[in-house]
């Protein structure tokens, strides 16, 4: 390999590295001194990378509910198998502090069955 091959395979990395990453979201954005308790219909439920997210029709509103990632959230027992449309379910959640029909899920409650999401 060559002296010249070598600086550019090097200056590569050097930019690979000093680029930044796709941001992604801190659990900051969420009031932890504030739970709301929803009770509502499930209109969808999609486990995509980076969260699982429920769109939940509940007290007037759809709101948009951030479950973890999905190998997290089977890993807690909830799947998408778990969540379909029609379905009544509750949900506790930290509320968003800037966006008003966003919460983070604490726990989910399907038929008899409550799952812990923390």
């Amino acid at each position: 390999m060559s002296r010249y091959m070598r600086a550019a395979g090097t200056m590569m990395l050097v930019l690979v590295a000093a680029t930044p990453a796709p941001g992604h979201h801190g659990w900051s954005q969420y009031d932890d001194s504030q739970t709301l308790t929803l009770v509502g219909v499930v209109r969808e439920a999609t486990f995509e990378h980076p969260h699982a997210v429920l769109r939940l029709e509940a007290a007037a509103r759809v709101w948009t509910v951030i479950l973890p990632p999905p190998p997290r959230a089977a890993r807690l027992g909830l799947t998408a198998r778990t969540l379909r449309a029609g379905q009544t379910v509750t949900v506790v959640a930290h509320p968003h502090r800037v966006t008003p029909d966003e919460v983070r899920a604490l726990r989910l409650t399907v038929g008899e069955t409550t799952i812990s999401l923390r």
